[in-house]
């Protein structure tokens, strides 16, 4: 029985937990909310049990009697207990700051509840504007609600926000986009130019410029240079000493880095463990491969393996020859493909062994 009653409650509070949060709500992501935050949420939970009792009526079956029922419900005090119980309680963050404040302005909504024209000024307005002061008017801030900087007729010239707009904090300062900066961010930021419409970022390679390009630059980031009036990358990786012993340079834009080569070298030029350039002791360099005393036997070996098969298939093709020449053709064309694809398995073929033989 214990346990069918704490499912019950589990799923109660699962549908309670679905519940839809006022329009606009989702908007405030802040986790400690400011007064002009919190009356925003205490209104719009307010409005949406408004629109959530609209429907509420007395019951009768006279239609001229209901009607004229209603007309009294919608702004009765039945109607606002109904509003006041439910409130709040359909958010699913902040709900505490919410309670919290509609305790403390209860009376005060009460006052709005029961105005002769209540529709003449919207509740955000008259109470967390004109009221409780808690905000602003759009394009205001401060405790005076003194107007932003406009420019243009346009909030920071259109580029940026009001520092504390719509709240009673901040110091109007414009707070610009990127690539904005001036008091009405009306300038363009460094490394961005102005098109006449808009500020554009400057090309990649530019620390500053005067227009679009890597030509239009006045002065190189770090990593380029200026070459002929263009900014070029700089290939950090032409100098041997930027990377430490037992690693490799990769240049890129602007940039390179230093990567660590394959175990078998003690100093390579690329990935791999065919990109040595010198070995660790006791291993000698054929190839790009470090190898020891054993594997060198083992490549020796093989090679002499292979050049034993395809001089009998050569052999072969040579006593086809006698026979039909078109044949031969044919045959030696076979055994060349073969040998292609067989040496394409290796890391050194034939001839490399053959010519790091010569070299040692």
């Amino acid at each position: 029985m214990k346990l069918i009653v704490f499912c019950l409650l589990f799923i109660c509070d699962l549908i309670n937990s679905k519940r839809t949060s006022p329009p606009g709500y989702n908007k405030l992501k802040t986790k400690n909310l400011s007064e002009c935050q919190r009356c925003k949420v205490l209104t719009d939970s307010f409005n949406y049990w408004l629109d959530k009792t609209s429907r509420g009526k007395y019951e009768g079956g006279d239609a001229a009697w209901e009607e004229s029922k209603l007309k009294s419900y919608s702004r009765s005090e039945i109607r606002l207990v109904e509003i006041q119980e439910g409130l709040c309680s359909e958010l699913k963050k902040h709900q505490d700051y919410c309670y919290s404040l509609a305790e403390d302005a209860e009376s005060v909504l009460e006052k709005w509840w029961f105005l002769d024209n209540p529709q003449s000024v919207d509740l955000y307005t008259w109470l967390c504007i004109e009221n409780l002061q808690y905000c602003c008017p759009k394009n205001h801030y401060g405790d005076s609600c003194s107007p932003c900087p406009l420019s243009n007729n346009q909030l920071c010239g259109g580029h940026g926000r009001c520092d504390g707009e719509g709240t009673r904090k901040g110091n109007g300062t414009c707070l610009c986009q990127k690539g904005y900066t001036g008091k009405l961010c009306e300038l363009c930021d460094s490394n961005f130019y102005n098109t006449k419409s808009a500020c554009e970022p400057c090309h990649k390679a530019c620390d500053e410029c005067s227009g679009e390009g890597d030509n239009a630059c006045k002065k190189c980031k770090t990593g380029w240079e200026m070459i002929s009036g263009v900014c070029t990358d700089i290939n950090e990786c032409l100098d041997p000493s930027v990377c430490q012993i037992g690693q490799y340079c990769v240049n890129g834009e602007g940039t390179f880095a230093c990567r660590m080569c394959d175990m078998s070298c003690k100093t390579c030029i690329g990935e791999g463990q065919s990109n040595c350039t010198t070995c660790k002791p006791n291993s000698v360099l054929w190839s790009g491969n470090c190898i020891d005393d054993k594997q060198k036997s083992d490549i020796l070996r093989n090679t002499l393996r292979r050049a034993a098969l395809y001089s009998g298939l050569l052999l072969i093709a040579f006593f086809v020859f006698g026979y039909s020449k078109s044949l031969a053709s044919l045959t030696i064309l076979i055994i060349a493909l073969y040998m292609y694809i067989s040496e394409k398995a290796y890391n050194m073929s034939i001839l490399d062994v053959l010519f790091n033989l010569y070299l040692s």
